[in-house]
């Protein structure tokens, strides 16, 4: 069994997180979960009543911890909305993402919830440490979603060195039990995993966008706005989506002002988007690792892999340090 802070801080049995992807609800949160990780749920795009309905569905699923990802940014839509559900209905962990974290923190510490905050630079990673929070997830560029500039080892060493006695997850790249025990080598207390997550029975994507995900490989995805646009929506500056590629980026990657005056044309909320989904494409949220998804499958044989996987690597790499000669 793999013990780090992060397990004892949080009641979980494995260092392992599913990463809180917008469409992640109920049946992937329960499953992760009921596999010994930390499931998430996503809440951007979905309403208040929404979000309510499904932390009551978790909770009546598990009484162990869960976390709700809330992202902070002023003009997401329902944002501070999001967190007062969270936070009303009473949810374990609340994960804050891409925007100042503090505010959300210091509401968090005061309601008495664990709280975790993503961050994709130093600026934020180091304003979380001061501000309490009980982890801080590094997250790298090659991670699926939206994410920020910094490549994920470097990026994860330099938060792992600041963090003192903060426990630090790492998100960006991490699909298997190699890359898992890569960063708890390295001093992190967890792994975050999503895009081979959201390759999983139960996460509720379209079939298609998983099989795109098993057939990708790690140059097969785009970090480009354009992903962005094809919803209207602006992110803050330094973040940016990464998609894998399918007929949508093919027609549209470079294309953006004739892609704006589609989507404008479009109209109503995520009118393009439906348009596409229609049309049989969509835009598929996922990162690089992509390329080590080998099938869909069961979220709980997910976890279990990756934990086993894990466990026979540092075991490998513990016997990398021969004895003395002569010691015993």
């Amino acid at each position: 069994m793999l013990s780090t802070e992060f397990t004892r801080r949080f009641g979980v049995q494995h260092p392992l997180i599913q990463a809180g992807m917008a469409e992640a609800g109920p049946d992937i949160v329960l499953a992760v979960c009921g596999a010994g990780a930390l499931g998430s749920l996503g809440t951007i795009g979905k309403t208040p009543d929404q979000v309510a309905g499904e932390i009551a569905a978790v909770r009546t699923g598990t009484s162990g911890p869960f976390a709700v990802n809330v992202v902070t940014f002023d003009w997401a839509p329902f944002a501070s909305r999001l967190l007062d559900v969270a936070l009303e209905a009473g949810a374990p962990v609340v994960t804050l993402s891409f925007g100042d974290p503090l505010p959300g923190l210091a509401r968090c510490r005061a309601a008495g919830v664990q709280t975790i905050v993503q961050a994709q630079d130093s600026e934020t990673a180091l304003a979380a440490i001061a501000g309490g929070a009980d982890l801080v997830i590094a997250q790298g560029n090659e991670a699926g979603g939206h994410t920020g500039r910094r490549g994920t080892l470097n990026f994860a060493a330099e938060v792992i060195e600041a963090a003192g006695e903060t426990p630090v997850g790492v998100a960006g790249g991490i699909a298997t039990g190699r890359a898992m025990a890569g960063v708890l080598a390295m001093g992190a207390a967890a792994a975050v995993v999503g895009t081979r997550f959201k390759a999983t029975v139960e996460f509720p994507a379209p079939q298609s966008q998983k099989e795109e995900i098993v057939a990708a490989g790690g140059a097969d995805t785009l970090y480009d706005t354009i992903n962005d646009e094809a919803y209207s929506m602006v992110w803050p500056r330094g973040i940016t989506g990464r998609v894998i590629r399918n007929s949508f980026t093919e027609k549209w990657e470079g294309r953006h002002a004739e892609l704006q005056e589609a989507v404008a044309a479009a109209g109503q909320p995520y009118g393009f988007v439906r348009q596409l989904f229609q049309a049989g494409t969509t835009v598929n949220w996922g990162g690089e690792s992509a390329s080590l998804v080998k099938a869909v499958q069961p979220a709980a044989e997910v976890v279990a892999e990756i934990v086993r996987e894990a466990e026979g690597h540092l075991r490998a790499a513990a016997a990398l340090l021969a004895l003395p000669s002569g010691a015993r």
